[in-house]
């Protein structure tokens, strides 16, 4: 278990601060949504909003000085392509759907797994004249679609890396528990 995890496990714990985003604050809240079968745990300084109308059913935002830093967003179906051509073929309009979305998108990365389960994205785009790093995870899980978003300034996607590893390595998929 890496440090970030361990200190978000335990709350930001004086002792386990990194000196980076989690001197920010200093609690964590689960946000369970229980009709996708998901759980985050994000930090709970962090604006959260929940819709099941909007395109994102989830979006949490951590701003300084009013101005959006780090954004995590999140899209599920309750609905899973079964077999491996047709997770394949769902992908590939996903990655498409960046390019057409995003005014300047540019792929750094693209890879899945080996049994089209989880597929993964990095890249950029421009809004106004600020280039944003955007960090997409595609996964099929318990008959749903999971589509999550890490999305940063990319003068500032250091700093909020490691928190958007953090958050994605605490995501529990199933039977969704209660939050705390």
């Amino acid at each position: 278990m890496s440090l970030v995890v361990a200190c978000l496990l335990m709350g930001f714990a004086s002792n386990c601060r990194t000196g980076s985003l989690f001197s920010y604050g200093d609690s964590m809240r689960s946000v369970a949504l229980t009709d996708y079968g998901i759980v985050f745990r994000i930090p709970g300084d962090w604006d959260v909003s929940l819709s099941r109308d909007r395109y994102f059913q989830f979006v949490a935002v951590y701003r300084e000085d009013s101005l959006p830093l780090g954004l995590v967003e999140y899209r599920g179906l309750d609905t899973e392509p079964r077999d491996q051509r047709s997770r394949d073929l769902y992908a590939s309009g996903w990655y498409d759907a960046m390019r057409l979305n995003y005014p300047g998108w540019k792929y750094v990365d693209r890879n899945k797994d080996a049994e089209s389960r989880s597929f993964t994205f990095e890249g950029s785009y421009l809004e106004g004249t600020t280039r944003y790093i955007k960090i997409g995870k595609l996964r099929f899980r318990d008959r749903r679609i999971h589509a999550i978003y890490y999305t940063a300034p990319e003068d500032e996607i250091d700093r909020y890396r490691e928190i958007f590893e953090a958050v994605d390595q605490l995501i529990q998929y199933g039977s969704a528990p209660r939050p705390n």
